[in-house]
């Protein structure tokens, strides 16, 4: 498929994956054809990621590697700006789309006419997508079908995967500690139920306008600033419950954490991806942007099934950990390539 048709087979997934969640609304509640529509959705939904997002890996080293050529700048540099730019577009239409649905139920639109209006929208992005620039033909480049699903478990034998892997965890781990215990806990209980939405927004906000502001400082001081400031802001969240006592009783002052989430965020889609790219170009970037969705993924999982079987001090503490270890690992990864890159097979 290459790089174009992976991003489109993903897209495609997802707009199943809207369709059928659509259908289950308009559906009997409780009925078997709901349970099945359902439970087809969120297959399509996780088919969607897995694939969207390793193919955009390849398709990031791709795009950074021609900007290189075309401006002459140092691959490094290029994909630092590159990564702000992806991740403010991305983030700022998350932004819109959850204001979206806020705005639509605000005004009282039947939900499976929102998720009618959200599949229009899917559908016409895969459209507009069909009309990227398909590298592989450009390079021509025959890859075996196996290893592409490989990819991602072939890179586990490389030290350099783990050692970059604290950012993924600790955001993965960050980010279910908030929208699990700091939601549920502090914010329904300070600034009502009705707020949690409006934090969640303001999180992607922040990380949307500080992924571009991200973008620019790495690419004038290199990443090593960046991803000091990214794990300070996810070291902050739980330090603020262990030296400040938070939350009880700060009402607004509440959302200082949110937006230390969302400052940890912009590191997590711009500079670390770039990092990723950086580490693996070329034919590894998708087996090593795969690594990155999935240590994400599973640090949010196990941070949510963890908080109903440890105390909440015990996974700040997990996260605080997380978060120490960002640094060290950068570092270390550097010595072990001896350089922040390596060349491409």
């Amino acid at each position: 498929l290459g790089s174009k048709g992976g991003l489109l087979l993903g897209m495609l997934f997802y707009c199943i994956y809207v369709g059928c969640f659509a259908a289950a609304v308009a559906s009997s509640p409780g009925a078997w054809l709901q349970w099945a529509l359902f439970l087809v959705g969120s297959g399509c939904g996780g088919l969607a990621a897995g694939v969207l997002w390793t193919a955009q890996g390849g398709y990031f080293a791709s795009t950074a590697d021609g900007l290189a050529a075309a401006t002459g700048q140092e691959r490094q540099q290029a994909t630092a700006g590159l990564a702000g730019s992806f991740a403010f577009v991305y983030l700022a239409l998350e932004v819109a789309s959850k204001v979206g649905f806020s705005v639509l139920q605000k005004v009282q639109l039947d939900l499976g006419l929102i998720a009618l209006v959200y599949l229009v929208v899917g559908v016409a992005s895969l459209a507009m997508m069909a009309g990227i620039i398909d590298f592989r033909t450009e390079t021509k480049e025959e890859v075996n079908p196996l290893s592409k699903l490989l990819s991602a478990t072939s890179l586990w034998s490389d030290p350099v995967i783990w050692l970059l892997a604290p950012t993924n965890l600790a955001f993965g781990f960050s980010a279910a500690y908030m929208n699990g215990y700091i939601n549920g806990t502090f914010a329904t209980q300070e600034l009502g139920k009705e707020s949690v939405a409006f934090l969640g927004a303001v999180t992607a906000l922040t990380a949307a306008v500080l992924a571009r502001a991200y973008g620019s400082l790495s690419e004038k001081f290199g990443k090593a600033p960046v991803i000091a400031i990214g794990s300070a802001c996810f070291l902050a969240i739980p330090l603020s419950q262990s030296l400040l006592g938070c939350c009880g009783g700060w009402g607004w002052l509440i959302l200082g954490l949110y937006l230390l989430q969302g400052s940890g965020r912009a590191v997590y889609e711009s500079t670390n991806r770039a990092l990723f790219s950086d580490f693996f170009p070329g034919s590894k970037s998708e087996g090593a942007f795969a690594n990155c969705m999935l240590q994400s993924s599973l640090a949010f999982a196990v941070c949510f099934f963890l908080q109903s079987s440890i105390a909440p001090k015990d996974l700040g503490s997990i996260v605080l950990g997380l978060s120490a270890l960002i640094v060290p690992g950068y570092l270390v990864a550097k010595q072990v390539r001896s350089g922040p890159v390596i060349e491409a097979e």
